[in-house]
């Protein structure tokens, strides 16, 4: 189904495009939003990706799977912005949005437990430099594979692997420090 939505969509009918992307939207927000650090920005990346897929979708020859394309198109548009932006983005703004982790059917202690976790996390994440950021928000919170990871990235997989090591010693310093997690975490 999903092969043959490509090929109507890459033959430019709108409406094939407009289904195959249904599947990917949140996807490419959630990417969008984690990368970006407010929702404002995340909304206007996630745009801007959408824009992107489209105009390059001819590009696209199936050599990996195409969730795989679409997160590296949208992490390249994360990217570029995050270039036109100042040095060093914040993700300040994820935390007082209320940013956390969802469980799915959380108990209210749960509930609690995750969105104090949530922006520990959040805030955590800000002070990881960006590289380090998109490795570790791909993998850890999208769940992509490595492979998959550098792949949308244009890294290697050691490069993805060592940019994620670094990034999860990083947070558990920094939830180390607010006193948060046991005290022999290391990040893996």
């Amino acid at each position: 189904m999903e092969s043959s939505l490509i090929a109507a969509a890459k033959g430019g009918d709108a409406l094939a495009f407009e289904t195959l992307m249904g599947a990917y939207e949140r996807k490419v927000y959630g990417l969008c939003l984690r990368m970006m650090g407010n929702p404002h920005d995340g909304e206007d990346c996630a745009q801007e990706a959408m824009v992107r897929i489209w105009q390059k979708l001819g590009q696209y020859r199936g050599d990996s799977a195409f969730s795989t394309w679409v997160y590296r198109v949208t992490a390249s548009c994360c990217l570029d912005a995050l270039r036109r932006r100042k040095p060093n983005p914040s993700l300040e703004a994820m935390h007082e949005e209320g940013f956390d982790i969802k469980d799915d059917a959380p108990t209210p202690e749960q509930a609690q437990e995750t969105s104090e976790m949530g922006r520990a996390i959040a805030g955590a994440l800000k002070e990881v430099p960006e590289g380090m950021r998109s490795v570790f928000v791909m993998r850890d919170m999208h769940g992509l594979s490595v492979e998959d990871t550098a792949r949308a990235l244009g890294i290697s997989a050691g490069t993805v692997k060592s940019r994620l090591s670094r990034a999860r010693e990083r947070i558990a310093q920094s939830l180390r420090a607010q006193g948060i997690g046991p005290a022999g975490y290391n990040g893996r």
